[in-house]
């Protein structure tokens, strides 16, 4: 792919409609507010940097964090708007996100190489087909693009069976987006460095296993925190987690060892 295509359908893509209002209004705030563009690039970047999906245990992580990515991009354009019924005393987060699924399902890759596409898949078969809305994510796009499978069923006939998903070959949504400049929305996508190291998850399972609720299966979270204060203040965290249970008397005993161990 040449640098710098990716987003030069968005920005010249014709008056027409994607088949989407929604997704009309998404495509010409990305083309119009240069802010909103840098954000959304700048966090899909830091979320690839920083969580690598080509671990299967943090796939999901990364995945979900792209939709909320796209959905509080879709809410800063004005696509998505505030529960009805809500107030300034706030909202319930997860009704935005279940409101963004309901204008179209994410499809995001960051492979160094363009690949099909996993559409639908469920245990033994291949899932429901290509049915929903949907905006395929990929560093060797032009964009964000967007099907709708009843609008533009010459891409929906496209796909195929491989037997335990239902697939959509990226040539195909490619032409698409050629085909249709009015479906892409200007983005530019990173590429997986592979370097990312953070596990979405082990921040929550730390909070889960907290001291105070589980004193046995938090120590080895206790056990990992490095030494910090002065040594009297070290010494009565210490004290208090041996009293509350999280360190066994042998443990407790090393770690003052350790803490009041000269040079």
């Amino acid at each position: 792919m040449v640098k710098g295509e990716q987003g030069t359908l968005g920005l010249n893509g014709s008056d027409a409609s994607s088949g989407s209002g929604a997704f009309d209004a998404f495509r010409i705030a990305l083309a119009t507010s240069t802010q909103l563009r840098n954000e959304l690039e700048q966090a899909l970047r830091a979320n690839v940097h920083r969580v690598n999906p080509t671990d299967r245990a943090n796939r999901f992580g990364s995945g979900g964090a792209v939709e909320w990515i796209l959905a509080s991009a879709a809410f800063a354009a004005g696509v998505l708007s505030v529960p009805g019924g809500h107030n300034a005393n706030g909202f319930d987060l997860r009704a935005l996100r279940e409101d963004a699924r309901g204008l179209w399902s994410v499809k995001n890759q960051t492979s160094p190489k363009a690949m099909s596409y996993r559409i639908t898949n469920e245990l033994g078969g291949s899932g429901g087909g290509f049915t929903e809305p949907t905006v395929f994510l990929s560093p060797h796009l032009p964009g964000i693009v967007f099907a709708d499978p009843h609008v533009h069923t010459e891409l929906a006939a496209q796909t195929y069976d491989s037997g335990d998903a239902t697939m959509l070959g990226f040539a195909a949504i490619r032409a698409h987006a050629v085909a249709h400049p009015e479906c892409v929305a200007i983005c530019e996508m990173p590429v997986n460095p592979g370097t990312g190291s953070e596990d979405p998850w082990l921040a929550f399972i730390e909070s889960l296993l907290n001291p105070q609720q589980y004193p046995t299966l938090a120590r080895m979270f206790v056990a990992s925190k490095p030494v910090q204060g002065n040594l009297a203040s070290e010494l009565q965290t210490l004290v208090a987690l041996r009293d509350a249970g999280s360190l066994t008397a042998e443990q407790f005993d090393a770690a003052v060892q350790r803490l009041t161990r000269v040079g």
